[in-house]
């Protein structure tokens, strides 16, 4: 059964006489556009149009009417290279999200290494795909889709952990190959008094990513608050700053929509505007937090940049011989936590299978903040004395640039220390996420031992510490983030994988596990004082306004109905989607 076909027969149940149902315009249906208007819409494109566009594994089927056997053994060589899953408009980096799960179980997917006789289905692959690299592009193409109500999505690099980069029956903005990037020490924001001061900045289009974003800055002698990714293959110039941007160096220079300076965007109506403090104001307010592309899509976004200094780097790791070792060398930890955030560092620390690992920064070499080095140190000799935990690794290494950490720690990691995160890159398989902001009073030393028993009570989790800092010294009402952010030191998140499979309970129980392992942490940081960081989001969360934006949401819901009444770009648990469906299909008023 279609996905929209169960949508329906389920509303039908459910819903009384008085409701009305709504839905957008779909491949098949007699609303959607015939070739021909295809045809005469393309003609304005920059790029030719990509029509009937399979997914990236269909070259391996042999009833694919594109199938090549040379081109499947490439595919299939790269199918797990993040780089080359973002240059392929075709997919995504997680993969299940290609995927549709029917009402009876059943999943329409596309894998590589097919068995005889099965067909590659198109799933949420986009049948129809724009490749933008005009602003002009984006205002066409939503202006197209809106007068047609289609399903449009936008996607940049395909590392979204939502699935809103893909839908059924979709059509697809690809912003990732507008790529300007322009830095100067003399921004003033448009519209600002003339008596606005120049600031150091960089203003980006959509599809430049954090690495390449961190070597131009530091080639300009400039540092930026950008996101923590494998080969930097995170987006610097849409869904991160949108969706609020933790950094390792947010204690330092705050949250990414803290250093968000001016987006150009175009909206709903096909329109090109400027958002800052001085124009668009409300807009401007909600696209810092507010969720990518529900506000519209964004064309560039202006980021402050900082002074370039020296960094140093902390490196750990240990091994318990037992559970109750490695709980009290997490308690230890948790007793440590607040003091080493409140001393100057910032950073990640997984743990796993009995492993804890910190990879942490701290500004200047030595630290610039005195308490630094005494503050590491006092965890570092204490974690030794932890009966049955062998600690390999306890170190500091200067660094003399933020990009020099991300070069040798996240892109060529032969050359880091401790964990080697391209191990544990998700790129090219199954997973689903989630995440929670942990409050200042939860990870303080009293609670130690309470908060220690949760983080083991899950397999594996990857805490961040990116709050503290500059990140509290900024109102919770001053973007559209969650107030939860500025009272929170960590952000927890969870990851749960899984095989490739052909039963669509296999996918649910993912999500299942995904949304039960986070939870003893929602129940020791309820809402308001825990909340959800948006790119990192729970495809189970119910309570995901509040989870996502807290009291904020309010004024959200009211500016996405202003700038987007025909709901275009909703997306799945994105602001204002109540009412519609998961795959953003129909919509029950």
């Amino acid at each position: 059964m279609h996905f929209r076909l169960a949508v329906l027969l389920g509303l039908a149940l459910v819903t009384s006489v008085s409701a009305k149902t709504t839905c957008k315009c779909l491949p098949g249906d007699s609303c959607f556009p015939p070739q021909s208007q295809w045809n005469t819409f393309a003609k304005g494109l920059s790029q030719p149009l990509i029509s009937n566009q399979r997914p990236f594994a269909s070259v391996c089927y042999n009833s694919s009417s594109n199938f090549n056997v040379a081109e499947c053994a490439s595919r299939s060589a790269v199918q797990f290279d993040p780089e080359s899953l973002i240059d392929a408009g075709n997919t995504v980096q997680l993969i299940n999200f290609q995927d549709e799960l029917l009402s009876n179980g059943t999943i329409l997917q596309c894998p590589f290494d097919p068995l005889p006789g099965v067909v590659c289905s198109q799933g949420r692959v986009p049948v129809y795909a724009i490749n933008a690299t005009t602003v002009v592009d984006i205002q066409k193409t939503v202006a197209f889709a809106s007068q047609h109500n289609l399903h449009l999505v936008v996607r940049n690099t395909g590392h979204e952990l939502l699935g809103r980069a893909f839908g059924v029956g979709s059509v697809e903005l690809l912003v990732h190959h507008m790529q300007a990037v322009n830095f100067t020490d003399s921004f003033v924001p448009t519209n600002a008094p003339l008596s606005t001061p120049g600031q150091f900045a960089v203003t980006i289009q959509p599809g430049v990513q954090w690495g390449t974003l961190y070597e131009l800055a530091d080639q300009h002698n400039r540092s930026i608050a950008g996101g923590f990714s494998v080969g930097g293959t995170v987006g610097a110039g849409a869904g991160w700053p949108v969706g609020g941007g933790h950094s390792i160096l947010s204690p330092f220079f705050g949250l990414g929509v803290d250093n968000i300076l001016q987006y150009t965007v175009v909206l709903p109506n096909a329109t090109l505007v400027t958002a800052n403090a001085f124009t668009n104001t409300d807009l401007f307010w909600a696209l810092r937090g507010g969720g990518a592309p529900s506000f519209g899509v964004v064309t560039s976004v202006t980021h402050r940049t900082h002074p370039n200094v020296p960094f140093t780097a902390a490196f750990y790791a240990a091994q318990a011989d037992s559970d109750d070792s490695f709980l009290s060398l997490i308690t230890l930890w948790n007793q440590h936590h607040n003091g080493m955030s409140d001393s100057g560092w910032g950073g990640v620390w997984p743990y796993f299978s009995n492993q804890l690992y910190l990879t942490l920064v701290s500004p200047g070499t030595p630290p610039t903040n005195p308490a630094a080095l005494t503050a590491l140190n006092s965890f570092y000799n204490a974690s030794m004395q932890v009966e049955g935990v062998n600690v390999s690794l306890a170190i500091t290494h200067p660094y003399p640039s933020f990009q020099a950490f991300v070069h040798d720690n996240l892109d060529d990691t032969s050359l880091g220390f401790g964990l080697n995160f391209s191990n544990f890159h998700v790129s090219g398989q199954r997973a689903y996420l989630s995440s929670w902001l942990l409050p200042r009073n939860l990870t303080a030393p009293e609670n130690a031992a309470v908060l220690a028993k949760a983080f083991v009570s899950v397999p594996a989790g990857t805490p961040y510490m990116v709050g503290g800092g500059v990140v509290s010294t900024v109102p919770g009402n001053a973007t559209a983030v969650t107030p939860a952010w500025r009272g929170a030191i960590a952000d927890m998140t969870i990851i749960v994988s899984f095989n490739e499979t052909t039963n669509a309970s296999d996918y649910l129980a993912a999500q299942q596990a995904t949304h039960a392992q986070i939870a003893p942490f929602q129940q020791l940081a309820p809402i308001p004082l825990g909340g959800q960081y948006l790119n990192e989001a729970d495809v189970l969360e119910s309570d995901w306004q509040e989870a996502q934006w807290g009291s904020n949401y309010a004024r959200l819901l009211s500016i996405k109905k202003e700038v987007d009444p025909k709901d275009l770009l909703v997306v799945f648990h994105g602001v204002n989607s109540e009412g519609w469906d998961d795959e953003i299909l129909c919509k029950t008023v």
